[in-house]
């Protein structure tokens, strides 16, 4: 039986900056529950931009915690998002149309369906908003934009379990080694 999920994304932008604040909120939607969720902050000056990057997140996201073959609806509050990946359009802009087939790409593993919501128009909304501004706040004062762990000399064994692997995943998203 597949895994069913509800998944919520936002993204907040600083343009003069250049920086974005993500948050993914997965409900799973099965008997015994359970949710997912992470933030980070991206260098993005864009708002579809950054949408399409917290959608990318998101499926990466329900790969790990749910495996190939999950059921996902994706919510998000930028319609524009939502009509492209619902049409799976491709984009003129580079920067854009590498996210989108990188999301196109994840679709061939998960079988999703995309949704909007008005913003802050329930309480899974008004969260994924307040902590993608608390995630945007973080890069403004300094903090990291990419996980980008040290690594000891020496062979080490590698980390497991869904935080080691959604760690993985991030550096190997943007760019950072892992």
């Amino acid at each position: 039986m597949s895994k069913i999920a509800v998944v919520y994304v936002d993204a907040s932008v600083d343009t003069e900056k250049k920086l974005s604040g993500l948050a993914v909120l997965g409900l799973i939607q099965q008997k015994g529950g359970g949710k997912f969720h992470a933030t980070l902050s991206v260098p993005a000056d864009d708002s579809t931009l950054a949408e399409a990057l917290a959608v990318k997140a998101a499926l990466e996201l329900v790969l790990i915690a749910l495996g190939p073959r999950a059921k996902v609806t994706i919510v998000s509050d930028h319609q524009s998002v939502v009509e492209q990946l619902r049409q799976k359009a491709r984009n003129r802009r580079s920067d854009l149309d590498e996210v989108l087939r990188a999301i196109a790409r994840l679709r061939g593993l998960i079988e999703v369906s995309f949704k909007h919501r008005k913003r802050l128009s329930s309480p899974e909304m008004e969260w994924v908003d307040k902590k993608a501004r608390e995630s945007l706040e973080w890069a403004r004062m300094g903090g990291p934009i990419t996980i980008a762990p040290s690594r000891p000399e020496g062979r080490m064994r590698r980390k497991r379990g869904l935080l080691a692997a959604f760690r993985r995943l991030v550096a190997r998203i943007f760019g950072a080694k892992s």
